[in-house]
């Protein structure tokens, strides 16, 4: 029981690290904020499908992971294209602010 244990600690303890890293790495106020409730809502989802594996029985535990892992990469990919949205439209105001005369 103390391997499962170790490992659901250091799965906590990536989370934890990847969260801050994420919010750090954000370039904007908007990307941050978007962060913050993306990592909000992941932990809150994280923490639902955990409970879940622990309460239901084996059989169903297992069966669980499928929609666990599709939610999971769907989650990555949202969040990667809006990320990669928020920076392009961040760098587009940014030319544009460049662009200005000066007089």
């Amino acid at each position: 029981m103390k391997f499962p244990i170790y490992i659901l600690l250091a799965v906590l303890i990536f989370g934890v690290f990847r969260t801050h890293l994420s919010v750090r790495r954000s370039t904007s106020a908007e990307e941050r904020g978007i962060a913050i409730r993306f990592s909000a809502f992941a932990w809150v989802v994280g923490f639902l499908f955990l409970l879940a594996f622990i309460f239901l029985p084996n059989k169903q535990g297992v069966i669980l992971m499928v929609p666990a892992f599709i939610v999971a990469v769907g989650l990555a990919k949202f969040w990667r294209d809006k990320r990669a949205d928020l920076r392009r439209k961040s760098a587009e105001q940014t030319r544009l602010d460049r662009m200005k005369r000066v007089n």
